[in-house]
């Protein structure tokens, strides 16, 4: 969309004049710049000036294009905090599930791969921190694992001792199954 058209639709909105020509150069500068934050900041005000939170639309467009220019002009992006995160998430999942693995290579490419969720905060440093990690939690990865072992072979011995024993039928005394009831019989 042209700025002539933008303009105009806003004028209309908000049933006024044009804006001073000092402005209006302001205006098509950071329309020029940054096309998607002024037709934001044109949406929002008309929403505000319609609600009646607004009485000079104009003024509120220049301040708040300037405000929107200026973090499309300087984003921010918290990432120690992001790091934190998945730093922590990361060692829970291996707390939980990692420490499974049978090799380091194995969690470490969960961690710093390609899907790795460490992928975009990779150090020596947290790389040498997720090892240690893995290596103290493996003993009890396998410690896990052994004991399933164990009581898988238990089971299968229990079935084997189970299917040696001749089942004899149950005594049913002077009851009889009919149709999957079992009847009184008299003889």
């Amino acid at each position: 969309m042209d700025w002539q058209t933008l303009r105009n639709q806003f004028m209309r909105a908000i049933g006024g004049d044009p804006p001073g020509s000092k402005l209006e150069d302001e205006l098509i500068a950071a329309y020029t710049d940054y096309a998607d934050v002024v037709e934001r900041s044109i949406e929002k005000i008309t929403l505000a000036h319609q609600a009646g939170k607004i009485r000079s639309p104009w003024g509120a467009l220049k301040t708040e294009v300037a405000k929107a220019t200026d973090a499309a002009r300087n984003p921010t992006h918290d990432k120690g905090a992001s790091r934190t995160q998945a730093i922590a998430r990361a060692e829970q999942r291996t707390r939980n599930e990692l420490l499974h693995y049978d090799r380091l290579d194995e969690a470490m490419d969960e961690l710093f791969g390609e899907r790795g969720m460490l992928r975009d905060h990779r150090t020596p440093d947290l790389e040498q921190r997720m090892e240690t990690l893995w290596n103290d939690l493996r003993p009890l990865g396998e410690l896990v694992e052994h004991e399933a072992e164990e009581r898988s072979r238990i089971r299968r011995e229990r079935v084997a001792e189970l299917a040696k024993q001749k089942l004899e039928p149950p005594k049913l005394g002077n009851l009889e199954v009919k149709d999957g009831i079992p009847m009184e019989t008299t003889a």
